[in-house]
C-alpha cells in the first residue's frame, strides 16, 4: 500500500495515543493501588489491574476479522471506535461509584473493570490496524515510536496526577477516574472526526469479503512464521503481566515506600520508555525490528536480575530506567514487525490475534505470579519476568523472515485470483 496519509491525518490519528496512555496508566498503576484497598489477594489485583482480559482470546480475533471485512460508509476501522470507546468510558466512570457500595463494592468494581477493558480493546485493535492501513512499511517503526511516546506521556500525566492526588490521604481519589475517562473520550473524538481511512483499505475490505471461510481458515495456517512471533508475544506478556500490575505495589512492600513514592517510580519507568522509544524506532528501521526487540528483551532480563536484589528506594530508579528502556524496544517494535510477516489486508485479524496471545497470558501469568508471591514474596515477580523473557527470545530468533515473505506473497496471489474469478462470474 502506498503511503497516502497526510501529515495532518497522522497528527489527528496520534491524538488517540493520549487516550491509550491514560488507559494504560490507570490499568498498570492506578487500579492496582485502588483495588488493594478492597483486597490483598494478588490474583484479583493482578487480573483486574491489566490492560488485557482473557475474554479477548475469543473476542479480539473476531473483531479483527470483522474490521478487515467491514465496508460501511464510515470505513472498516472507525465503526469499532464509535462502538467501543463510549462504552469503555461509561464502565470506567462506574468504578469509583461502586467503590462506595460497602460489601458489594469489589464484585461490582471487578465487573466494571472487565467490561471497561473488553470494550476498550474492541476499539483499540482496529485503531492500531488503521496505522498499518495509512503508513508505508518502511515508515511504521518510526511512526509507531512517535505514537508510543505520546501514549507513554499520557501515562505519565495520569500517573503523575495520581501520585500528587494521593499525597494527602495516601489513597487513590475518585476524581482520577473521571479525568481519565474524559481524556480517553476526547482523544478518540478527534480520531473519529478527523481521520479518513485510505481508499485502498475499502478495496481490501471488499476483496476480503470475497474469500470463502474455508479458504480463509486454510490461508491463516500458512503464516507459520507470524505465529512463531505470536508465541513469543505470549511469553513476553507472561513476563510483563507478572510485573506491570505489581510494579506500583512492589516499592510499598519491599522498601516500605508510600503510595505516592511508588507511583513516582512508575513514572520514571514510563519516562524512560518515552525517551528511548524514538531511538529504538530509528534503530529498528535501520538494523531490523527483530534485532532491536532482542536487545530490549535482554535489557528486561538484566532489569529482572537487579530486581531480585534491590534493597533501597534509591536503587529502584536505576532499575526503573533499565526496565523502561527494555519495555520501550519490545513494545514499540513488535507490532511493526508483525505487520512485516502478514498481508496488509489481514492486519486486523492478526492485530486481534496479537491481543489474544497477550490476553491468554493474563490468567496464566496472574495465577503463577500470585502463587509465587504467596510462597516467596514480591521479589519473585522478577524471577518470573526473567524466565519468560528467555522463552520469548527463543521463539523470536526462530522466525524465518524470508519464509514469511514467501508465505505472504503466496496468499496474496491466491486472494487476487479469487477476486478476479468473483468479478468474472455472470450476474444473474
Amino acid at each position: 500500500m502506498t503511503d497516502t496519509a497526510t501529515t495532518r491525518q497522522r497528527v489527528l490519528y496520534s491524538f488517540g495515543q493520549i487516550g491509550n496512555g491514560a488507559y494504560n496508566g490507570i490499568n498498570n498503576a492506578i487500579l492496582s493501588l485502588y483495588i488493594s484497598g478492597f483486597t490483598s489477594n494478588p490474583f484479583i489485583i493482578g487480573y483486574l489491574s491489566n490492560s488485557r482480559t482473557v475474554e479477548g482470546v475469543v473476542v479480539q480475533p473476531l473483531v479483527g476479522r470483522m474490521s478487515d471485512r467491514t465496508t460501511s460508509p464510515l470505513g472498516r476501522r472507525r465503526p469499532f471506535i464509535l462502538f467501543g470507546v463510549p462504552l469503555s468510558v461509561f464502565f470506567l466512570v462506574l468504578v469509583p461509584s461502586f467503590g462506595h457500595t460497602g460489601h458489594a463494592a469489589l464484585p461490582l468494581i471487578a465487573a466494571s473493570i472487565i467490561l471497561f477493558s473488553i470494550t476498550w480493546n474492541i476499539a483499540q485493535d482496529p485503531y492500531s490496524a488503521l496505522m498499518v492501513d495509512m503508513t508505508a512499511p518502511e515508515k511504521r517503526s518510526k511512526f509507531n515510536a512517535i505514537l508510543s511516546i505520546l501514549a507513554l506521556l499520557g501515562q505519565v500525566g495520569i500517573v503523575a496526577y495520581g501520585s500528587f492526588a494521593a499525597l494527602k490521604k495516601n489513597n487513590i481519589p475518585d476524581g482520577i477516574f473521571y479525568i481519565c475517562a474524559a481524556i480517553m473520550l476526547l482523544s478518540y473524538v478527534v480520531v473519529f472526526v478527523g481521520v479518513r481511512e485510505p481508499k485502498q483499505a475499502a478495496l481490501e475490505a471488499q476483496q476480503e469479503n470475497k474469500i470463502p471461510l474455508r479458504q480463509y481458515v486454510a490461508e491463516m495456517r500458512v503464516f507459520r512464521e507470524a505465529f512463531k512471533l505470536l508465541i513469543s508475544i505470549f511469553f513476553l506478556w507472561n513476563g510483563l503481566n507478572a510485573i506491570l500490575p505489581f510494579i506500583a505495589i512492589f516499592p510499598t512492600k519491599i522498601v516500605h515506600a508510600s503510595k505516592s513514592q511508588a507511583l513516582i517510580v512508575y513514572v520514571v519507568i514510563i519516562l524512560s520508555s518515552a525517551v528511548f522509544a524514538y531511538p529504538f524506532g530509528k534503530l529498528g528501521a535501520r538494523y531490523g525490528n527483530r534485532r532491536m526487540i532482542v536487545v530490549g528483551t535482554a535489557l528486561l532480563i538484566a532489569a529482572a536480575l537487579i530486581g531480585l536484589v534491590v534493597s533501597t528506594y534509591i536503587m529502584l530508579f536505576p532499575l526503573a530506567i533499565l526496565a523502561g528502556c527494555g519495555f520501550s524496544a519490545t513494545t514499540v517494535l513488535t507490532y511493526p514487525y508483525l505487520s512485516q510477516l502478514v498481508p496488509e489486508s489481514k492486519i486486523g485479524v492478526f492485530t486481534g490475534l496479537q491481543t489474544a496471545f497477550s490476553a491468554v497470558a493474563v490468567p496464566i501469568s496472574t495465577l503463577v505470579t500470585g502463587a509465587l508471591i504467596e510462597l516467596f514474596g514480591f521479589r519473585s515477580i522478577f524471577a518470573m519476568l526473567a524466565v519468560m523473557m528467555i522463552a520469548d527470545v527463543m521463539f523470536l530468533v526462530s522466525v524465518d523472515e524470508a519464509a514469511a515473505h514467501r508465505q505472504v506473497r503466496a496468499v496474496e496471489e491466491e486472494d487476487e485470483r479469487l477476486a478476479a474469478n468473483a468479478l468474472a462470474l455472470p450476474v444473474l
